[in-house]
C-alpha cells in the first residue's frame, strides 16, 4: 500500500471531468476522470490513502467536507498557506482554532514561510504571525505540522527552533533543496521530507543526491497534486501536459526513483514510507 501525504484533492481543478496525470508505466499518461472516478481509481492502484492540508482559510471546510464524504481515505490538515496569510484577516484564526477541534484532523497546515514571490515587508510580517501562532495551535492541539518552506529556510529555521519544545513531529513538504538543509529538518527537529514529482523532473540533481544520502526513514511520498507534475513525456503537447492535474497515480513512480537512488527494492520505499506517514499522523 502507498500513501499520498500531500494532495489538495477538494480543489476546483478536479471539478467536472479533468484531465488526471497517470503513472508513467501506463499506456495513456493523461485520463479524464470525475473526483470520485479519480478516488477510485487510486484505491484500485493501492493507493491506501491520502492526506490534504489546507490552502486558504475557505479551503479548510471544503476538505472537511471531502474527508467526512471519504472516512478513512482522505484525512484533513487545517490552517493557512503562508502566501495566503497576508489575505486572510488576523481575527479568523478563531475560525482554525475551531476546525482544529475536529476528530477527522491530524495536522496542522500547511503553514510556513514562502519567499518564492516578491511580497511587500508586511507580507512578510504577516506570514511569520500566522506561522508562528498556527505552530502554538499544534502544540495546543498535540498535532503534528505540515510544513510548507519555500526559499526561506534560514528564518523558518529560527522559528522552529524558537519553538523547538512545542514540536510534535512533521513533514517538509514538497522537500527540493539540499543535503545540508535536510539534515537540520531531520536530525534537528526529526522531521520527514515530503518527496513528490520533483524527484520526477530534469537536473534535479540537488534533491537526488539528497534522496541518496537521506535515511529512508526520513522520507514520506507526496505529490501536491494538482501541482508539482513529473516532466512532460513524449508524444504529449505543452499545451496538453500544461492543463492536466497531477495525481496520487504517479506515486509508484516516485517510489520507484527512491528504490534507484537508494539502490533498493521498490517494495521497501513503500513499506517503510506507509510506516513512517502512519506514525507520524497517528494512523492506524
Amino acid at each position: 500500500m502507498f500513501v499520498d501525504s500531500h494532495i489538495h484533492i477538494s480543489r476546483k481543478q478536479y471539478n467536472g471531468t479533468t484531465p488526471c496525470i497517470d503513472s508513467q508505466f501506463e499506456n495513456e499518461r493523461i485520463l479524464y476522470l470525475s473526483r470520485e472516478e479519480l478516488i477510485n481509481k487510486m484505491k484500485a492502484n493501492d493507493i491506501g490513502f491520502c492526506i490534504e492540508p489546507a490552502v486558504e482559510l475557505e479551503s479548510n471546510a471544503q476538505l472537511l467536507d471531502l474527508a467526512a464524504d471519504y472516512p478513512g481515505f482522505v484525512y484533513p490538515a487545517v490552517g493557512v498557506h503562508p502566501t495566503r496569510s497576508f489575505l486572510t484577516k488576523w481575527k479568523n484564526r478563531k475560525i482554525i482554532e475551531d476546525l482544529s477541534l475536529n476528530e477527522r484532523v491530524i495536522a496542522i497546515g500547511e503553514l510556513g514561510l514562502d519567499y518564492h514571490y516578491e511580497r511587500k515587508k508586511q507580507h512578510r510580517i504577516r506570514q511569520l504571525l500566522w506561522f508562528m501562532w498556527q505552530l502554538k495551535l499544534a502544540y495546543r492541539r498535540k498535532l503534528p505540522l505540515i510544513l510548507h518552506i519555500r526559499e526561506a529556510d534560514e528564518d523558518a529555521i529560527k522559528v522552529l527552533r524558537y519553538n523547538k519544545k512545542r514540536i510534535n513531529g512533521g513533514v517538509c513538504h514538497c522537500f527540493n533543496r539540499g543535503v545540508e538543509y535536510a539534515k537540520i529538518y531531520t536530525e534537528e527537529f526529526g522531521f520527514m521530507l515530503g518527496i513528490g514529482g520533483s524527484l520526477l523532473q530534469s537536473n534535479c540533481y540537488e534533491l537526488e543526491d539528497t534522496v541518496k544520502q537521506i535515511p529512508l526513514e526520513f522520507l514520506v511520498l507526496e505529490t501536491d497534486g494538482p501541482y508539482v507534475k513529473p516532466m512532460k513525456p513524449e508524444g504529449i503537447s505543452g499545451k496538453q501536459w500544461g492543463k492536466s492535474r497531477n495525481t496520487s497515480l504517479i506515486i509508484p513512480d516516485v517510489a520507484k526513483r527512491i528504490a534507484e537512488l537508494k539502490g533498493i527494492d521498490v517494495q521497501e520505499v513503500e513499506k517503510v514510507t506507509t510506516e513512517n506517514v502512519k506514525r507520524l499522523f497517528n494512523i492506524n
